[in-house]
């Protein structure tokens, strides 16, 4: 279960990175792009108070998403990377306490927030640009929820890069990005023109299942699963979420390409162990 703000202990601000890690990647370029210095005018801990709403569109969204994240989380992941944490949500509130992780966001305020509400032991939020982010220490797992469309089209290859540098052998990738083939872009147009958020001026870098396959396959990952979700569920939250939820289900079902957003699920390949050689010497 999700877990509020409340629940975890406040921790003072990370002067060191006890993983042996150094301090967050310099602001890079990519900070400057249209796509995420949109993302600076955010309120600090904006999505994270949405998340604590309960109720609503944006709050069913938002929610659901992240659990699905979670849920295509391998069970043995025990230390993992969230590449635009933005306030901390995912890694706070559905890490486990017995899992550990770093979050890494270029927005300072975001940053503060999160480490003012979900800092712990083993678990700690950076400020840095995630695209360009190291560790002497390997992740399990890596997840980066709605950050790639926001990166120059350009950066999409090192992006990825960086991602597999950062896990182990074996290491999982969950990324959620908009898709591009469904309603989405009109659902993106209603919003920015109406809403709060002007996702417009923020998405730069727009995917398909076919593109985003392609992408995370040729940067050296074995894809084992991009399947879309949320067509009209979500919209039925503000009436009613027992019925959004029963919809969420039938469109996961019925409709698993037409919606708004994609959800990959990648693996780094475990490289062959090469043969023993004192056993082939002595079949010889």
């Amino acid at each position: 279960m999700p877990r509020s703000p409340r629940d975890r202990p406040a921790a003072p601000r990370a002067g060191t990175n006890p993983d042996g890690d150094g301090p967050g990647p310099e602001i890079g370029e990519n900070v400057f792009s249209p796509g995420l210095r949109v993302h600076l005018e955010i309120e600090a801990g904006y999505y994270d108070r949405v998340f604590s709403r309960g109720r609503g569109i944006q709050w069913f969204w938002h929610s659901r998403r992240l659990e699905l994240v979670r849920k295509n989380l391998p069970p043995e992941a025990t230390r993992v990377v969230d590449l635009g944490c933005g306030a901390g949500t995912f890694l706070g509130r559905f890490l486990p306490d017995s899992a550990g992780g770093v979050g890494v966001d270029f927005a300072g305020p975001q940053v503060q927030y999160a480490r003012l509400h979900y800092a712990r032991p083993g678990l700690e939020f950076r400020e840095g640009d995630a695209t360009r982010f190291e560790s002497n220490r390997p992740f399990d797992a890596a997840v980066s929820v709605e950050l790639i469309e926001h990166l120059p089209r350009e950066q999409t290859r090192a992006f990825l890069a960086t991602v597999r540098k950062l896990l182990v052998p074996g290491g999982t990738l969950v990324l959620v990005t908009p898709n591009y083939r469904s309603a989405w872009p009109v659902t993106e147009w209603l919003i920015s023109k109406y809403g709060p958020v002007d996702y417009l001026a923020q998405h730069v870098n727009p995917f398909t299942r076919e593109r985003l396959v392609r992408a995370v396959t040729e940067a050296g990952f074995h894809v084992t699963k991009c399947e879309s979700f949320f067509v009209a569920a979500p919209f039925l939250a503000a009436l009613s979420t027992r019925a959004a939820e029963t919809v969420l289900g039938w469109e996961r079902s019925l409709l698993p390409g037409l919606g708004s957003e994609l959800l990959l699920v990648a693996r780094i390949p475990v490289p062959d162990r090469a043969p023993n050689a004192g056993t082939d010497h002595a079949a010889d």
